[in-house]
């Protein structure tokens, strides 16, 4: 009776619009959809390794299993372990338009190059980006014929991340205001008043000058209607 009433009570905040949280292991998230030449490991400490192959790698991603709405916030930590990782995450990828899935071939190699030429639309966060002589930006993410926003949506004035450290990350949108948290602090924000429709969240490393990215995750939460 008592897993009943909990039951009816969780389907009534659901269905109220509730916050509602959707805690990920590290197995769980090695089962998400891996993409890029590269290697994932699921540690027995409840950890995630996602790693670029020291040869020929474009990047390398994980992409949701499913597809998430408009108001939503992903969380999580992250160490890159390598000097030249670059590291992005990825709210909202979906194919162009009202759809909330995504197409990406099979053999899709992980350049980020080739999203300008695919059909891709999303909320893409570079926060840990050192190496490629940036700091922390936003982009919306489109084909410049189709969607005017420019290159950077806002961008921040330093680095903030150290290598071989976890440092807690929060994206997140809710009712067109998209934000990124780094260690709780709020460092990047925007209203987009022609916000995209919801889609799939990815996590995303790179290298750079032929020098690979790595990095730990652990302790992902996404949080839907936040």
């Amino acid at each position: 009776m008592r897993k009943l009433a909990l039951l009816i009570i969780v389907i009534v905040l659901s269905s109220a619009g509730y916050a509602q949280v959707e805690k990920i292991s590290a197995k769980e998230l090695g089962e998400w959809t891996f993409y890029g030449i590269g290697t994932t490991v699921v540690d027995h400490h409840d950890l995630f390794l996602m790693k670029e192959s020291e040869q020929d790698s474009k990047g390398a991603m994980v992409v949701s299993p499913k597809a998430y709405g408009e108001n939503v916030v992903m969380k999580y930590d992250v160490m890159s372990l390598t000097p030249a990782s670059v590291c992005v995450a990825i709210l909202s990828l979906s194919d162009k338009g009202e759809s909330q899935t995504i197409t990406i071939a099979e053999n899709y190699d992980g350049a980020n190059g080739k999203w300008g030429a695919e059909t891709w639309q999303c909320y893409f966060f570079a926060f840990r980006n050192q190496a490629h002589n940036h700091f922390p930006f936003l982009r919306k993410r489109s084909k410049p014929e189709i969607d005017e926003a420019p290159r950077f949506i806002d961008y921040y004035d330093k680095n903030v991340m150290q290598n071989g450290m976890f440092h807690s990350i929060e994206v997140g949108r809710k009712n067109g205001k998209i934000w990124l948290k780094i260690d709780r602090k709020k460092i990047l924000k925007y209203k987009d008043e022609n916000p995209y429709s919801g889609g799939h969240l990815a996590i995303r490393v790179r290298g750079t000058a032929g020098e690979y990215a790595s990095c730990f995750i652990r302790n992902l939460e996404i949080i839907e209607n936040p």
